[in-house]
């Protein structure tokens, strides 16, 4: 059994063995005293002991209390002490047990320990008759006194030529009642008691009906300390003041002479002192001695008391010299001869007018959602009275946060904030207002000045803000406005709600495939709740334009515990080119959750380039702030960030079937129908001509003779626009304009693309550049050669 465990049964039990085997059992209000007492001795800060030690015979008939124990150094009691410089013992009552008084008179001896001594006057008056104990050196009290218990006569007296040693002598029966006996241990004599416990030891006849054992009343230590304390200090950048608590743990902590030094940093002077305030003990104003010596202020005391005391001494100080003080916490150095809890004490806070803001804690925040929460805000002064009414702080967000109150009400709303503000040291709350077009900057207005000594501050707590999607990285805050402060200020780092992954994203497919399988894409949100059921919870993975899902793909949640509903594939808006895949958050995750989609078929028209299929995650359950906010606070937003992720889940890499990239030589022969292509003869439903000095062939004809498919050669008579796609190359001419377009990119021609017989005709330095051939014109012949690369 521990140690630890086995006091604690031992307490529990507080059994005394007694005469005839029988036990003795502390009763519920003895137990309920010693915990009292042990309380009281923790809140004086002296560690709770048990008062009552083993008994030190075989026999014990009642119990003991002790109600104080005081801790005590090893100084003696002066030479011609004063009353308060004799030491004072623990005070202890005896409880003696209804009917264990027989008759007849019987003694309880109690002795002191070495090191203690009664007084040669001690006075050992009778015990009194009372209930209420009263306070003396001199005072041994009764409950359940004389004629009410059956006890016909109590007395005390020292035992002759003895001075450590008195006796209690009891007479009469106690059949009616409990007797309860205290003693106070007031005015003893200390002649030098070593370290360690204080035990008083009672002892009495076996026959007596009297407890005996070993009672502790004090502590003695070998030397006390003094615990310093600075209170009510000031922040300044010229005279400050404070208020100097001084404990002492036991009696004559402070000495005399140097006792307690305080030395103060660089550039400051000690000033003066105040009346020195006693809070207990016998130290008062007048036992307090101060004296400065520049930048040093030493603290003892005129006399050495034998009972510790406590006060407060209001000191100020002032800065000698500009130059060597340094801003922040003044800090005072502690030494002197008597010992100190501290080595160091901050007696004030110096700087110039002025102040910062800053931010402990930066929290987390997601991109694409309202309503988040940044970390406390505090505008701070550097000394008390830097703020000046009328003034302002300005703390203005990036362009991808909104605050949450103007992002819900507008770039107008005025002496509105979500969280709340708090203010300390005199500072009155400002006004707040939200500046700017878009309302991203914040505005404290100081409505008075600080008439406090402390430095004020502002604290903004649980202020929330809106956060665009696609936002990620530092949020920083840019700090303006009048007061003059500046900088930057970290409130939070913003991750992606939700990211896009696809477990083959290099799946290579060809132009015209009706039915790719490509592999299964991942949805995984960045934190919980990212995936939001607020406004109608829509989530969409959005195709690029030409790209179709053939089926719709198993949409499942693989991790976490989101609940999803409504899982449908369409074309966007209608558009009929362009694919998406919508589902609807119905219960946002508590934890971050990650959803699969497999079974994923692609239809890719015949106009989509070579290159990554990139898809998109958008709707509001994805991107909430792109969807909504007031006014036009957001409008960029909606316009520019609807998308919350967006990666490439497959790529365009082959041509169609039937097309070829081998080198085609084609000859054209001006007003001639027939032509060649690598030697074979072909005919075209329109010969080449020239006109106003230009050679003009028939578009189609060039671009099958150079491996373009007749499928891969389009037009739409709804927008006359010719479309032809050879390779990684889409051409795209409209009739009757000189918008000649190349993978998307427009070229001005100095011609228009006509008609002739039904086709469409350019002249031949377009055709070439068209489609990536080089162009030979023999005029003797009349014959053009082109060449694919």
């Amino acid at each position: 059994m521990s140690n630890k465990i086995h006091n604690k049964q031992t307490n529990k039990n507080n059994v005394y063995d007694i005469q005839g085997g029988e036990k003795k059992v502390m009763k519920k209000s003895t137990k309920k005293v010693i915990n009292v007492a042990a309380s009281a001795a923790l809140l004086a800060g002296i560690a709770p002991v048990a008062g009552v030690l083993a008994p030190t015979a075989a026999h014990a008939s009642g119990s003991f209390d002790v109600y104080n124990v005081p801790t005590l150094n090893t100084d003696s009691t002066p030479a011609n002490p004063t009353d308060n410089q004799y030491t004072q013992l623990g005070r202890v009552k005896v409880n003696v047990d209804q009917f264990t008084l027989k008759g007849g008179s019987q003694t309880l001896t109690f002795t002191l320990p070495q090191g203690f001594e009664f007084r040669n006057d001690q006075d050992f008056t009778s015990l009194a008759d009372t209930a209420t104990p009263t306070v003396g050196q001199n005072t041994y009290q009764l409950r359940g006194g004389v004629g009410r218990s059956g006890i016909t006569s109590v007395s005390v007296a020292k035992i002759s030529n003895d001075n450590k040693s008195a006796q209690i002598t009891i007479t009469g029966t106690n059949n009616s009642d409990d007797v309860e006996l205290f003693l106070n241990l007031n005015g003893i004599i200390s002649t030098g008691p070593s370290s360690g416990d204080v035990n008083v030891s009672f002892s009495a006849s076996p026959n007596s009906g009297l407890p005996t054992g070993n009672v502790k009343v004090a502590t003695v230590v070998s030397s006390g300390q003094v615990a310093l304390e600075a209170r009510d200090t000031q922040s300044s950048s010229d005279d400050f003041g404070f208020t100097l608590r001084l404990t002492e743990s036991v009696a004559a902590s402070l000495k005399t002479g140097n006792a307690v030094k305080l030395k103060l940093p660089s550039g400051f002077e000690w000033s003066s002192r105040g009346t020195a305030t006693s809070l207990y003990g016998v130290l008062t104003n007048e036992d307090v001695n101060v004296s400065f010596d520049g930048d040093t202020a030493t603290i003892s005391a005129k006399s050495i008391s034998n009972t510790a005391s406590s006060f407060d001494l209001p000191l100020t100080f002032t800065v000698q010299d500009e130059d060597k003080v340094k801003e922040g916490d003044v800090t005072a150095t502690v030494s002197g001869s008597s010992s100190s809890n501290v080595s160091s004490l901050v007696v004030g806070t110096y700087g110039q007018y002025g102040g910062g803001v800053t931010v402990a804690s930066p929290t987390t925040v997601v991109a694409g959602q309202d309503e988040q929460k940044i970390g406390n805000v505090v505008v701070k002064e550097s000394v008390a009275g830097s703020f000046i009414a009328g003034r302002t702080v300005t703390l203005q967000l990036p362009e991808g946060a909104r605050w949450q109150s103007v992002y819900d009400g507008g770039e107008n709303v005025g002496n509105v904030t979500t969280g709340s503000i708090d203010t300390a040291n005199g500072l009155v709350r400002p006004t707040i207002d939200y500046t700017g077009t878009d309302g991203r900057t914040l505005k404290l207005t100081f409505p008075s000045q600080n008439t406090s000594n402390k430095a004020g501050s502002i604290t903004l707590k649980d202020v929330e803000v809106a956060v665009q999607p696609g936002f990620t990285g530092d949020l920083n805050a840019t700090v303006a406005g009048s007061q003059g402060l500046t900088g930057t200020v970290k409130l939070a780092t913003a991750v992606s709600g939700v990211s896009l992954t696809a477990t083959n994203a290099t799946y290579n497919i060809a132009i015209g495939t009706d039915n790719a399988s490509i592999g299964d894409l991942m949805i995984k949100e960045g934190a919980a709740g990212a995936l939001t059921d607020d406004g109608t919870g829509q989530v969409q993975v959005l195709l690029p334009a030409g790209v179709t899902f053939g089926s719709t793909p198993t949409v499942s949640v693989t991790g976490g515990d989101l609940r999803i509903r409504n899982v449908s594939v369409d074309t966007y808006n209608n558009s009929g080119t362009q694919g998406v895949l919508t589902f609807y958050v119905d219960s946002e995750s508590a934890t971050a959750s990650t959803i699969t989609v497999s079974g994923v078929n692609l239809r890719i028209d015949r106009t989509v380039p070579q290159g990554d299929i990139v898809a998109k995650v958008q709707g509001d359950g994805a991107a909430y702030t792109a969807y909504h906010g007031a006014g036009d606070v957001a409008d960029t937003w909606k316009s520019s960030y609807k998308y919350a992720a967006k990666a490439a889940i497959a790529t365009i890499g082959t041509a169609p079937a039937g097309e070829t990239d081998n080198a085609v030589t084609a000859i054209y022969t001006i007003g001639s129908t027939a032509y060649t292509v690598n030697g074979q003869t072909r005919t075209a439903e329109v010969a080449p001509y020239v006109e106003n000095g230009r050679t003009y062939l028939p578009v189609r004809y060039v671009a099958e003779a150079l491996g373009v498919s007749q499928a891969n050669i389009l037009f739409d008579k709804a927008t006359s626009v010719v479309t032809m796609i050879k390779g990684d190359r889409v051409v795209q001419l409209k009739l009757n304009t000189n918008q000649l377009t190349i993978n998307g990119s427009t070229i001005n021609m100095d011609v228009k693309a006509v008609t002739k017989a039904n086709r469409t005709v350019l002249p031949i330095a377009w055709v070439g550049k068209a489609l990536d051939a080089v162009i030979q014109y023999d005029a003797a012949a009349k014959t053009v050669t082109v060449n694919s690369k």
